[in-house]
């Protein structure tokens, strides 16, 4: 019996931007395993189905037991915050699939969200349309060394960066140490926009700059955009020249 899994994107958190194709895939589903916080985020779809929740930290535990539900001829969703490819599951789940014994009976099918760069983006204004990139601050996954790297090439190349998880009580200090490579390729003036739960509830939008921006009112919660050589504020938005002749 061939099973099917969805690696399924939910977008920032509120129904209302999620893609008509994760709602119908999860109503596909007969079985939904996430962390315990997406899991709330589409419970009033979960009626009927096997619900698994796992904390933050058992992301191999979560991938595991869907493609086991998988084998067994389930079909499967795996649900994430914002683009499942960025950050989230999609990799890991096909890292699982691909020495998986019952490989061949499992197919499988991501379904792209919007991701926070985009989502807190479009709160902000239009920060992103020239060439910008994402960098997470998490080394959870990533060495430091190899994130400060990255954060230094990513200034040399004059994008706009997209910064995720950017603190948390673990790593109090290490956006301190970012904006420190930061201030090496940019202006006091630099705009940095901050957008903390986008689309929520509890939603936040601040437009700053990075000689005014203070690290120690930044959580988990919170994204951060930073502009390139050419990004400026104007009537509170938050612009990056696309290259238009006007």
């Amino acid at each position: 019996m061939k099973g099917k899994i969805y690696i399924i994107g939910l977008g920032p958190g509120d129904p209302d931007n999620m893609t008509v194709r994760a709602f119908q895939a999860i109503e596909e589903c007969q079985v939904l395993v996430g962390y315990t916080v997406y899991i709330e985020q589409v419970k009033r779809l979960s009626a009927g189905k096997e619900i698994i929740k796992k904390s933050m930290g058992q992301e191999i535990e979560r991938g595991k037991i869907a493609l086991e539900r998988a084998a067994s001829g389930n079909t499967v969703g795996v649900v994430c915050s914002g683009d499942a490819g960025v950050y989230g599951m999609a990799g890991l789940i096909l890292e699982l699939l691909k020495d998986h014994p019952c490989r061949e009976d499992i197919s499988w099918e991501v379904i792209p969200g919007i991701t926070s760069a985009l989502s807190c983006s479009s709160l902000l204004g239009a920060p992103i349309v020239e060439d910008f990139c994402t960098i997470s601050l998490s080394d959870y996954m990533t060495p430091w060394e190899k994130i400060i790297l990255r954060l230094e090439k990513a200034c040399e190349g004059d994008f706009t960066i997209a910064i995720y998880n950017p603190r948390s009580l673990a790593r109090p200090d290490y956006l301190k140490l970012a904006l420190d490579v930061i201030k090496k390729y940019r202006t006091g003036d630099t705009p940095i926009g901050i957008v903390r739960n986008a689309y929520r509830e509890d939603q936040s939008v601040v437009l700053t700059t990075l000689k005014e921006f203070d690290p120690e009112t930044i959580d988990m919660f919170c994204t951060l955009i930073i502009g390139n050589s050419r990004t400026y504020e104007a009537h509170g938005l938050m612009i990056t020249p696309r290259g238009y002749r006007i």
